[in-house]
């Protein structure tokens, strides 16, 4: 079962069971739309924020059990649930860390003025997670790693767009960024490997052995990359 979030459609947010081609339609999410979404570590709640600045905790069966505000209206661009605890961050105009019961665990300013967060990933680890921004005309792009506390260990500013999307691979020990090019980084956030794109790229996805990445683009082009045993791109 996958859930797919939508914007500037008809089409509410669903469950499609890839099986038998069964949707089942998310009820209660602003005709607004919502981007972000999430499943926990289980597989038995899923966690979706809309462009309302509503989070919404769904059943695997689509039933809604809990609804609550983060905190303003303002829409939720990601959201990643922690690796074996129920708390996940949503990321706006802030980083925000709640339990499932819609409690306020930690609310992170990143800099002084509002940038527009996009991208959040834990560690496989649960000890730390990164996010990445989208920058605007005066600030850079940052590429951000965070202790569990929420207290900042880095600060990277080499990407020259806005970085869409974050996967870790299956081991933990690299980490994509889908931003101007396609970045591959250490736990530490130094960089192993850069792949040059054409266009911006929005989505990305590691296979289970962590030697080959799809990522989606701005221009809906698809690109599959194989990397080497250094992990590097070949």
């Amino acid at each position: 079962i996958i859930a797919i979030t939508t914007q500037s459609s008809s089409d509410a947010p669903f469950l499609l069971n890839v099986d038998t081609g069964e949707k089942t339609e998310l009820k209660g999410i602003t005709t607004e739309g919502a981007r972000a979404a999430d499943w926990s570590a289980t597989g038995e709640f899923l966690a979706i924020g809309d462009n309302d600045g509503q989070i919404y905790i769904y059943s695997v069966s689509g039933e809604l059990i809990k609804r609550f505000p983060n905190e303003n209206s303002r829409s939720i661009t990601a959201i990643d649930w922690h690796p074996t605890k129920n708390i996940f961050i949503t990321v706006s105009e802030k980083i925000r860390i709640f339990d499932i019961e819609g409690k306020l665990l930690n609310s992170i300013k990143t800099r002084p003025e509002d940038i527009l967060m996009l991208s959040v990933a834990w560690h496989k680890s649960g000890k730390f997670f990164v996010t990445g921004d989208y920058g605007d005309d005066k600030t850079k792009t940052l590429l951000q790693y965070w202790n569990e506390e929420g207290h900042l260990m880095r600060s990277i500013d080499i990407s020259k767009g806005e970085i869409r999307n974050l996967r870790w691979n299956k081991k933990g020990t690299r980490l994509a960024s889908a931003s101007d090019a396609l970045r591959i980084w250490d736990m530490h956030g130094n960089l192993i490997s850069e792949g040059k794109s054409t266009d911006y790229l929005w989505g990305v996805a590691w296979n289970k052995r962590g030697n080959r990445i799809i990522t989606t683009s701005m221009e809906q082009r698809v690109w599959i990359w194989r990397l080497g045993r250094d992990g590097r791109f070949d």
